[in-house]
């Protein structure tokens, strides 16, 4: 504030200055313009100065011998004009400017709001409300970054979910499917993880230790076997079926996801609770 009105009172003189030095024969129409200018670019306190500058000036050029208070009847009446003008527009301008600063604001708040939605709006588009984890959206973006390194893709499901989902509810079914997600969410390092639709889920881990994972998937299996959904619910255990190996191109990791699910069915073929792996061999999959 201090430096727009010191502004403005140096913008006013460099104009008194050039109305006297060029006799202008009618300064106020100059100093009314930059009156004008300072208060509606600036804040009412800089209309303030520049108001009192224009009325200050044209008294000491208007009055007799420019003794500021003795006018002959035209020159008073200008004054009057002046004076009034000088008022008008610098609270005019003055208030424009005050509604026209509200109106910023609020726009700036508007949009900062629908900034803030918007990013949540992204968040949701690509998290799964229910189980925290990634949806099939995120997999749509993250899957170039998948190409032309070492993986291991694992899908699993839960077993038995159509029985809980029937006999005890959806409220039972959702309660499993967020207990899951919340365990797979805090199981696994180094580890994308998806909610691929109904109860089946996708890791992707970002590399292809084994024994990494393998430890993480029994510490992963125990804490889901121990949730409990409510008196006398059925216990919660969950089937998977994982391929580890090196990608070169999205045919690659495609193939990898078509094995994994293969081996998932592998495990429910095999009495369900339980893990199936492999290693994912471009021959084994075209010979397949």
């Amino acid at each position: 504030m201090i430096c727009t009105t010191l502004g403005s009172f140096i913008f006013m003189v460099t104009l008194m200055l050039a109305c006297r030095n060029l006799s202008i024969p009618n300064p106020e129409v100059v100093l009314l313009t930059g009156l004008v200018v300072c208060t509606s670019l600036f804040d009412f306190p800089a209309g303030v100065i520049c108001g009192a500058q224009v009325v200050l000036f044209s008294m000491h050029f208007y009055s007799e011998g420019h003794g500021f208070f003795s006018y002959s009847a035209m020159n008073l009446q200008k004054m009057i004009m002046i004076f009034c003008s000088v008022t008008v527009i610098t609270a005019f301008l003055s208030k424009l400017r005050q509604i026209w600063n509200t109106i910023r604001e609020k726009t700036q708040n508007v949009t900062q709001m629908l900034r803030e939605r918007n990013e949540e709006l992204e968040e949701e588009s690509h998290i799964d409300s229910l189980t925290g984890l990634y949806n099939r959206n995120m997999l749509r973006e993250n899957y170039p970054e998948y190409k032309n390194r070492s993986l291991l893709v694992t899908f699993l499901d839960i077993d038995d979910f159509k029985i809980i989902n029937d006999v005890c509810g959806h409220d039972t079914g959702d309660k499993a499917l967020a207990e899951v997600g919340a365990i797979l969410s805090d199981s696994f390092t180094n580890t994308d993880c998806y909610r691929y639709g109904g109860d089946e889920f996708l890791l992707i881990r970002l590399d292809d230790n084994w024994s990494q994972f393998n430890l993480e998937m029994i510490r992963a299996r125990s804490h889901i076997s121990q949730v409990n959904l409510g008196p006398k619910k059925p216990p919660l255990h969950i089937s998977a079926g994982y391929v580890s190996g090196f990608t070169v191109d999205g045919e690659d990791l495609r193939t990898m996801f078509h094995m994994a699910d293969g081996m998932l069915y592998e495990s429910k073929r095999k009495g369900k609770n339980c893990v199936t792996g492999g290693v994912f061999s471009r021959d084994v999959a075209k010979s397949g």
